[in-house]
């Protein structure tokens, strides 16, 4: 998943890794674009469904879940944002976010739901290891404008502000939050975290990377782990 932007004036953003960011960043864009946004959930998910006929007249920013490659044989140049959650904060937002509100036209949520999958199962599904590092299309961190912090998000909203120059204040919202949950963080066992992270490293080395560039711009940027 990933955010492609557009300040000032052609099409693209992608919001990537996190439920609920996603849904907190778009209501930041939506403040700064208005009616040229478009929330692109499900129309084109990846580069091969893109088409301009599917794009609203007047759009200058695009936002939703897919691909961070989708639209730059549409849009060349176009800059690209994303971003990155916790591997494990991201995986158990996910299947208590599946369990709580499902549906049942997605695949994984029909597997979780028809089988019953614990978290740890949940974890095993193919489709659920470094979904992120997936999403990223191949990308580098110097092919993106801008690489946001799920768990930092104020921090990185700022940073955000500071890269394009953005004059006026932003909302900090924070959206699409587990209401059942009323820690920080999703208590788990030491174990059933390692098992998760076991199956999540090239998305963990994703973050961490992406946490010490917000801490220090100037960071060198780290192999990355395919």
């Amino acid at each position: 998943m990933a955010n492609r932007i557009d300040l000032p004036s052609v099409p693209s953003a992608f919001t990537a890794a996190a439920w609920r960011v996603s849904s907190s960043f778009r209501a930041v864009l939506r403040e700064l674009y208005g009616e040229r946004f478009w929330p692109n959930y499900g129309p084109i998910p990846s580069r091969e469904d893109a088409q301009a006929s599917l794009i609203p007249p007047g759009t200058q920013c695009i936002h939703g879940h897919f691909l961070a490659d989708t639209f730059d044989g549409l849009f060349p140049g176009s800059p690209v944002i994303v971003w990155v959650r916790h591997p494990v904060e991201r995986l158990v937002s996910k299947y208590y976010y599946l369990l709580r509100d499902p549906d049942m036209s997605d695949s994984c949520c029909r597997t979780l739901h028809e089988r019953g999958l614990s978290l740890r199962a949940f974890a095993d599904l193919p489709e659920n290891r470094n979904e992120q590092t997936r999403y990223r299309a191949a990308k580098s961190f110097g092919d993106f404008a801008f690489v946001g912090v799920a768990e930092r998000f104020a921090d990185s909203t700022a940073r955000f502000r500071e890269l394009f120059g953005i004059q006026c204040s932003l909302p900090v919202p924070c959206d699409n939050v587990n209401p059942l949950r009323d820690t920080a963080t999703y208590p788990l066992w030491g174990s059933d975290r390692e098992y998760i992270l076991e199956r999540n490293v090239a998305d963990l080395c994703w973050y961490e990377e992406a946490a010490a560039r917000l801490d220090n711009p100037g960071f060198a940027e780290v192999s990355q782990v395919a």
